[in-house]
């Protein structure tokens, strides 16, 4: 993006020096290359082994852009010991040792670059598979009988590869075995009934071999499960004493006292959504209203004696109905009385009471009286109003016009004075009189918060903001005095200068001419209202020869 970003930069500033004298149109042309390692571009025959952004002039018409990205070739090296006889890589078995390759070709014209896959794979010439035993007494293996523990070797000679089937033989004098068993209630093994779910033990004993024999039972008591209930209920549901109010899938269990089988039962359950109504009522009176509601059960009267919004529901579930009715009422309850409603404003304060809008703060509080209204009511409201001036940015001063890595000087021009100042830009902020960006690379959007505190609570803002614009390319001629205001401009631009200007011509971001005046003279107002808002760039030509150019930004 910084790159596209720096191209069209390069290509804008270009664009105003690339008029001949009688304005014609320099043709841009991009390219977009992408290559493996180097390129060699034919237009300047030049050959580039990194991404870059070049310009050639091709003639005086003509520009060409290139615009450059350089992939390198994927080199994966890896390491494969193995202690069998052959080694398995990338879907292929090797028996002996040796450095291997796979490549992946890239597709010709992609400007991708082919990827490389290298190992080196190291075999054994013996293997050994091991076979641990536990045996009680004696134990025989490939027809020979063993008495003692130790390790023995059968080994088989296979293409130069020794493959050992290795006996590690334990001779003890207790042999374990273990069951899982899954049980449905109580659970008799060996003479012992069991009801719980747990590990046991029992142990036999072989007096030949004086070898012991230890079984372990590894017991799990499980439910027995009967087949799943589906059923439906209108906003609730009682399933086996519990109630239920929206769908889902339950259950319960049950015991039998006699050999404690667990039973489970599941319930599949519907709750459906009961028909609703909205009733929506606007009820305004004095000191207090009543309302009706009504149900299948009955009417309820109700009074209401503060300004309120009230929700209620009015449910019925029975089978053949599945209602709902939801009540709102916005209720404003009109006091015989008087009040005082106290106001902080900036600038200015509507009172739609009165419907006056008040600029400064009255030296008197301003009253509304009401006689005896509609609703029987009797009022007097008086407004407590403190208004402030809010602090007016009348200017952001300072060079917002940059070469790329310069650094950025903006202070405020507010009235009055004393306001402190925000500044925002990116994701920073700043708090003080003077912002200083150091080392500007791009576009930079700031924004000016400008505050002025009358009490702890109470504060007053206004808020401006500019884009410094850094370009490349452009080098304005040295000791030329020439002046935009105001930048920003709603549409009425300024422009002053030592010298006389013979003619200014406006670009917009993409270079094309879309303004231009002649003999305007060392003082001149432009009008710009026609123009979108957006950055623009002014080329100033002096009546003494020089020519410089200058940014400003059009809001509207």
């Amino acid at each position: 993006m910084k790159k596209a970003l720096l191209s069209l930069l390069l290509v804008a500033a270009f664009m105003p020096f690339a008029k001949s004298q009688d304005n014609s149109q320099r043709t841009i042309l991009p390219i977009n290359v992408t290559a493996c390692q180097t390129y060699t571009w034919d237009v300047n025959h030049e050959t580039y082994s990194s991404d870059t952004v070049v310009l050639y002039a091709y003639n005086a018409d003509t520009t060409y852009v290139l615009n450059l990205t350089i992939n390198i070739p994927f080199i994966s090296i890896e390491t494969i010991p193995s202690n069998r006889c052959s080694a398995t890589w990338r879907g292929e078995t090797y028996t002996t040792n040796g450095r291997y390759s796979d490549t992946i070709f890239a597709a010709t014209g992609s400007g991708l670059c082919d990827s490389v896959y290298i190992a080196d794979i190291t075999v054994s010439n013996v293997e050994i598979d091991n076979n641990d035993v536990d045996a009680c007494g004696s134990y025989t293996w490939n027809g020979v009988t063993y008495t003692a523990s130790g390790i023995y070797d059968d080994t088989t000679l296979v293409d130069n590869c020794a493959h050992v089937d290795r006996l590690n033989l334990s001779i003890v004098s207790t042999l374990n075995f273990h069951e899982n068993v899954e049980h449905c209630g109580d659970y008799t093994w060996y003479g012992s009934t069991y009801t719980t779910s747990g590990t046991y033990t029992h142990t036999t004993s072989d007096t030949a071999n004086t070898c012991d024999t230890v079984r372990t039972l590894h017991l799990s008591i499980v439910v027995d499960t009967i087949p799943q209930v589906t059923d439906e209920g209108c906003a609730r549901r009682t399933w086996r004493g519990v109630e239920y109010t929206a769908s889902g899938i339950y259950s319960q269990c049950d015991t039998n006292a006699t050999t404690h089988c667990v039973t489970y039962r599941s319930l599949n359950l519907t709750i459906n959504t009961p028909d609703t109504t909205s009733l929506d009522t606007i009820l305004t009176g004095c000191n207090s209203v009543l309302y009706n509601f009504s149900s299948f059960s009955g009417t309820t009267i109700r009074r209401f004696t503060e300004s309120t919004i009230f929700d209620t529901i009015i449910a019925d579930y029975r089978p053949n109905k599945c209602l709902i009715n939801t009540y709102t009422l916005d209720i404003t309850i009109h006091k015989s009385g008087r009040d005082t409603t106290y106001v902080n404003a900036c600038d200015s304060f509507y009172w739609d009471l009165n419907q006056t809008t008040y600029h400064t703060t009255p030296t008197t509080a301003p009253a509304q009286s009401f006689a005896t209204d509609t609703f029987g009511c009797d009022s007097l409201m008086t407004l407590i109003l403190d208004i402030r001036k809010a602090p007016v940015i009348s200017a952001i001063n300072g060079e917002w016009h940059l070469d790329a890595g310069d650094t950025a000087v903006l202070y405020p021009t507010c009235t009055p004075s004393n306001a402190t100042y925000k500044w925002t830009y990116g994701n920073r902020t700043f708090n003080g009189d003077t912002l200083r960006i150091p080392g500007v690379q791009g576009n930079i959007d700031v924004q000016l918060e400008a505050t002025l505190t009358h009490t702890p609570t109470f504060a007053c803002h206004d808020t401006s903001w500019i884009t410094i614009v850094t370009f490349v390319g452009i080098n304005d001629v040295q000791g030329t005095n020439v002046s935009l205001y105001p930048n920003p401009t709603f549409g009425q631009l300024n422009i002053e200068s030592a010298e006389a200007v013979n003619e200014v011509t406006i670009y917009n971001a993409l270079g094309q001419q879309v303004a231009t005046q002649r003999n305007l003279g060392t003082k001149n107002v432009m009008n710009l209202s026609n123009l979108a808002k957006g950055t623009y760039t002014m080329r100033i030509a002096l009546q003494n020869g020089n020519t410089v150019t200058r940014k400003f930004i059009l809001t509207k």
